[in-house]
């Protein structure tokens, strides 16, 4: 995936990722629920989600602190520069706030979970995905490389304690699961070997089984948690 222009989620993929990225089907219910009308992309770089939750039917509203992403990402849709530490929205606000591997760059992680709890409607979903340290290579990999695609990470988080701390900040956690014990490289190595995706069919049953086997070490997770009224 280049970043440095206008991304449309599913371009040059497999459909064989769809079977070890669960969280595909998860977001979509969440998006197609009658109640998911108003949606804001919390970190929207290019513009990735927007395009898929334009694919949805949904038109969501995204924000990013890096002035040349939210230039690409308004190609899907209506964007801002902001910080998830200060949102500038009104309390109540969206129906759903959607936060991708954004969360780990963000120094104040409460703040952030409390201005998403602001901007929400009671009841509303907070649709997290976020790079887990139960995996030992990433754990380790990020004591030598602590900065990704030039963010700093910031906030590195275990599956079990991540999960507290929504619960800690007003947010009943609907469902959670860790994804990717192996695969997270795919979510990285195709973009600059595009020779790889052609991989993927194979590499999606030997993910399948990692998953039944060692879950608990899996490097990314979601959560779908609902704002406690």
């Amino acid at each position: 995936m280049d970043y440095r222009k206008p991304v449309t989620f599913g371009e040059n993929w497999s459909p064989s990722r769809y079977k070890v990225l669960p969280y595909f089907a998860v977001e979509k219910g969440v998006m197609q629920r009658p109640t998911s009308q108003l949606i804001l992309d919390l970190g929207c770089a290019a513009g990735w989600n927007m395009s898929r939750f334009g694919q949805y039917g949904r038109h969501p509203f995204g924000i990013d602190v890096v002035p040349e992403r939210v230039a690409l990402a308004a190609h899907h849709g209506p964007v801002a520069i902001a910080s998830g530490l200060a949102l500038p929205f009104a309390a109540g606000t969206f129906d759903v706030i959607y936060i991708q591997h954004v969360l780990h760059h963000i120094g104040d992680v409460a703040q952030a979970l409390r201005e998403v709890r602001r901007c929400l409607k009671p009841g509303g979903t907070l649709f997290l995905v976020e790079t887990v340290e139960d995996n030992p290579v990433i754990r380790y990999g990020r004591r030598l490389y602590p900065r990704w695609l030039g963010d700093e990470i910031n906030a590195p988080f275990y599956f079990a304690e991540l999960q507290q701390q929504l619960a800690d900040e007003g947010f009943r956690v609907e469902k959670a699961e860790q994804y990717s014990v192996l695969f997270w490289l795919w979510e990285v190595l195709p973009d600059h070997l595009p020779f790889m995706e052609k991989l993927t069919p194979l590499v999606a049953p030997v993910e399948q089984v990692l998953a039944k086997l060692a879950r608990r070490y899996a490097a990314h997770a979601y959560y779908v948690a609902l704002r406690d009224v």
